[in-house]
Parts: structure tokens; C-alpha cells; sequence
């Protein structure tokens, strides 16, 4: 039977978890919805001629993708949709997956080469965090938290 101190550690355990989790999805969803350019790529692509020109540049002729702007849409459009809803930790394990493979596409296309100690970094880092929360999900300070407990309090 375990002592009273372990199941206070426990307890702490759950509740440090808990703050790690809002913080990660916070750092997460903030970066990839507006400090990572979801928000202003997708504007720019909807809105702004020039920057839709690059945009097809870059997904076509460097990156071989077909259908660049349609590719380039999706993947601005993942970062936009999915960090919001990991933001506010809504469907936050279908986002974090959504957000892990658009990130382990960019690496592994955009990011290798010569600047990858810096892009590389930044989309490994956002990947592993992503896969940290498609693991253990949004945590008690979610709205996927409240959808599942809201008639058991």
C-alpha cells in the first residue's frame, strides 16, 4: 500500500502536469497560429498578390509540390486552425496530430540543408511538442477538459 507521501507526490505530479500541459499548449498554438506566420501566410495568400506569387514559388519550384498554392494554403491553414484550437485546447490531440505532420513535412522538405539549425530546430521543437500533447492531451486547464467533464461536477 503506498504511504500518504507518495500519493501527495502523486498528487503534485498531476497538478505540475497540468500547468506543463497549458503551458505547452499556450507556447504552442501562440506560435504556430500568429508568432509562426499562420495568420499573416494565410492573409497574405488570400489577399496580397505578391505574396501569393512567392508563396506558389516557393510550394512549386522549390519544393516540387504539386498544386503549390493549394499546398501552401493547407500547411498556412494547419498552422493557423490548428494552433488556435491547441491554444484554447479544443480537439487538442486531432490539432497537435494535424500540427506534428505539417511540421515533420516542413523539416523534412523545407528545412534540411543549410539553414537548418535554425528552421530545422524550430519545426523539429514544434513537432515534439505537438506530439506531447497528442499523447497526453489539453489537460484540466482545457475546453476538452470541460466537453468531457462538464456534467460531472
Amino acid at each position: 500500500m503506498p504511504s500518504k507521501g507518495y500519493l501527495s507526490v502523486m498528487q503534485n505530479n498531476t497538478k505540475i502536469t497540468n500547468w506543463l500541459l497549458l503551458l505547452t499548449r499556450l507556447w504552442l498554438g501562440y506560435n504556430m497560429a500568429y508568432g509562426g506566420g499562420g495568420f499573416s501566410s494565410v492573409r497574405s495568400i488570400l489577399f496580397i498578390p505578391h505574396d501569393r506569387a512567392f508563396f506558389i514559388h516557393w510550394f512549386g519550384d522549390e519544393l516540387h509540390y504539386p498544386f503549390p498554392l493549394a499546398m501552401a494554403f493547407l500547411a498556412k491553414g494547419v498552422e493557423l486552425l490548428g494552433g488556435a484550437l491547441v491554444f484554447l485546447g479544443l480537439f487538442t490531440r486531432v490539432s497537435a496530430s494535424f500540427i506534428a505532420f505539417t511540421m515533420l513535412m516542413a523539416t523534412l522538405t523545407a528545412n534540411l540543408g543549410k539553414n537548418f539549425n535554425v528552421d530545422g530546430n524550430i519545426t523539429i521543437s514544434y513537432t515534439l511538442f505537438a506530439l506531447f500533447l497528442i499523447f497526453w492531451g489539453g489537460g484540466k486547464f482545457s475546453l476538452d477538459y470541460y466537453r468531457h467533464h462538464r456534467y460531472s461536477f
